[in-house]
């Protein structure tokens, strides 16, 4: 994936593009992406080299670039939530709807599914 891909996945996360239209926006399967998501952060978790020699067939490979894909997706969620919070700091200081306030934090809860 290119930057402009990348930006464009962001986009979408900061959207609210549920995991399953990121899924597809970049060609896999929700479940491949629930996996990527799932072995990166487990290789997070552990030094670089702690598997080295292990042979696990069972395991799939993963794209090298899965990291900046997941990296770009949780950006984008993470500008998602302050543009939403800062509608709800202006429209509670306006006293809007709310409705509309109950909403937006629904939306920004539902970002996560």
């Amino acid at each position: 994936m290119n930057k402009k891909d990348l930006q464009s996945l962001r986009d979408a996360a900061k959207a609210g593009a549920t995991w399953k239209d990121l899924a597809a926006i970049i060609g896999v399967s929700d479940r491949t992406l629930r996996r990527w998501r799932e072995e990166v952060e487990e290789q997070e978790e552990y030094p670089e080299d702690y598997f080295d020699g292990v042979e696990d067939q069972e395991r799939r490979p993963i794209p090298k670039n899965a990291a900046q894909i997941l990296a770009a997706i949780h950006a984008g969620r993470a500008d998602g939530r302050q543009e939403l919070i800062e509608i709800i700091r202006q429209q509670a200081a306006e006293q809007n709807d709310l409705r509309t306030l109950l909403a937006l934090l629904k939306r920004m809860d539902n970002m996560d599914k």
